[in-house]
């Protein structure tokens, strides 16, 4: 009977060693994680901080025209297909080339112009506006189909209308229906207003 009972306790002993064990290898592993974790968050911060520090700046607008700079565009344009990709969410691009800009007398009152006409075109801050060129604007618009696409494409017109002298050739594309390659879509609406 103590036998018995030894052997009992023996096996017990064994299978909480082994618990202990599993324990400690599940606190070696959370251990790792919130490590990354940790890591995770301190990058963010850091990018918080970059965020702030570029707001109103020449990285972040444009200072003639006050729409946003094309690279801070570039990373809003590129966060928004993925977000809509992911969410499945249908979204338009607008581009707008002053088509005789280097001809006019006053291009930097022109150009003001145009971006305060473009941004009063949109929803900002939901919808973005930026200058992708010299002589070209970019934007984008969230949550429309093609039809409200060519809705916002003939207001864009309309309000490009009532800057004297000015040509503009616009084009736009939506997605999903025009383009799955952001870079690609681009590239076409590019060549579209050349």
């Amino acid at each position: 009977m103590v036998e018995e009972e030894r052997e009992v306790l023996l096996e017990k002993i064994r299978l909480l060693e082994e618990k202990l064990k599993a324990c400690q290898e599940r606190e070696r592993e959370l251990e790792t994680l919130l490590s990354e974790y940790n890591d995770i968050l301190k990058r963010q911060f850091q990018l918080f901080d970059e965020f702030f520090e570029k707001l109103g700046t020449r990285s972040m607008i444009d200072p003639t025209t006050r729409v946003y700079s094309r690279d801070h565009f570039m990373k809003l344009l590129s966060y928004q297909h993925q977000k809509s990709f992911e969410e499945n969410i249908p979204y338009s691009i607008f581009m707008v080339k002053l088509s005789n800009l280097k001809e006019l007398e006053n291009k930097e009152m022109v150009l003001m112009k145009v971006g305060k006409s473009l941004k009063e075109c949109v929803r900002v801050p939901l919808d973005s506006v930026a200058r992708y060129s010299e002589d070209t604007f970019i934007m984008f618009t969230v949550d429309v189909n093609k039809e409200v696409s060519g809705k916002i494409m003939e207001r864009i017109s309309n309000s490009l209308e009532n800057i004297p002298s000015l040509r503009v050739k616009l084009s736009f594309k939506n997605y999903p229906e025009d383009f799955v390659d952001l870079e690609l879509a681009l590239s076409e609406l590019e060549r579209m207003v050349e």
